[in-house]
């Protein structure tokens, strides 16, 4: 099932690339991102395109322990009011229950669980069938991150008893992830997770702020219930993404892609005051005036990308969209 991630939280990946001098806005561009919604709090990339950012930054820098990087550049802006409703928790447990509760709003096809174990608490996450191409630096980088806001919040000594790794073995960064996890590790684990003694998660945290803590507590409460309203809209948008410049594109397709039929998919998006037809609009839209900010792709090619059979459809269809013909916004851009 297609999903969505939260754009912001993009901006870690874009700090790590500064971090080695690379310019991230091409790799953003390559995999279908716009760097201006990097500073949307309420923009959402398809859930798709996000992991690609990751697998391309994984695949041009070969550092098998660069996604360990995230801890050091991510801020609690980055992923909207979870990020500050964690840091103003009263106790660990509050805010691991926190991440459970509200992860959707960063990427709606990861899931949180904390399980608790005679004398041991076991954190670990489960990704929808859309998402199952994860790279490895993304799974280092949730990590990285979730363990460094513990410590930001519990204090720096604070170490796992385990973790494991869905992931192979790192080879030469083994001594990075020893370095910073200080604990046993394990890979090529059938689960992803994070182990903790039982007795860190109630112990009162010094920098606890209960009102503000609640506060940020409504605003996600809120958000999370918005996203499953128009999660269907998302979903049925990233799909569409996703089949546009094939030879077979039909609602019927659309709708099989999402595991459902035609008239169901009419029925939903009804509900929400939209139709197919509106949203392959907006699609074709967002993708044409992306592809038309690249010198790179030819009109010729954006019409084929965007499903169109000739480009004067396409001039038609954009001129109606805009009021600009795609070549005057290509030069205004």
């Amino acid at each position: 099932m297609p999903g969505t991630a939260i754009a912001t939280a993009l901006r870690i990946l874009w700090r790590m690339l500064e971090r080695r001098d690379i310019d991230p806005t091409a790799l953003f561009r390559e995999a279908g991102l716009d760097p201006v919604s990097l500073s949307n709090s309420r923009a959402r990339y398809p859930g798709k395109e996000a992991r690609h950012a990751w697998t391309r930054t994984s695949e041009m820098l070969g550092d098998p322990g660069f996604g360990l990087t995230s801890a050091e550049v991510w801020q609690p802006t980055d992923f909207h009011a979870l990020g500050f409703a964690f840091l103003a928790s009263i106790t660990l447990r509050n805010a691991l229950n926190r991440l459970v509760r509200y992860h959707s709003v960063v990427d709606n096809m990861v899931s949180y669980s904390l399980v608790e174990r005679d004398d041991h608490a076991i954190l670990s996450f489960s990704i929808e069938q859309g998402g199952r191409d994860e790279p490895a630096i993304l799974e280092d980088a949730r990590w990285a991150i979730v363990l460094d806001a513990c410590r930001r919040v519990y204090g720096p000594d604070l170490n796992p008893l385990e973790v494991t790794f869905l992931h192979s073995d790192p080879g030469s960064a083994m001594g990075k992830f020893y370095g910073f996890f200080r604990c046993p590790m394990r890979f090529g684990a059938p689960v992803s997770s994070l182990t903790f003694p039982a007795d860190v998660l109630d112990r009162p945290l010094s920098a606890s702020n209960r009102e503000l803590a609640l506060a940020h507590d409504r605003v996600l409460s809120e958000f999370v219930g918005r996203l499953q309203r128009d999660d269907i809209v998302s979903r049925t948008k990233s799909a569409i993404s996703d089949w546009l410049s094939s030879g077979n594109f039909t609602s019927e397709v659309v709708a099989g892609a999402m595991h459902m039929s035609p008239r169901s998919l009419q029925r939903k998006l009804a509900a929400e005051n939209t139709t197919f037809r509106k949203l392959v609009d907006a699609v074709r839209q967002e993708l044409a005036e992306s592809y038309l900010g690249d010198d790179n792709f030819t009109l010729k090619e954006i019409s084929y990308l965007l499903g169109f059979s000739e480009q004067p459809s396409f001039s038609r269809a954009f001129k109606r969209w805009t009021s600009f013909t795609p070549q005057e916004f290509r030069d205004a851009a």
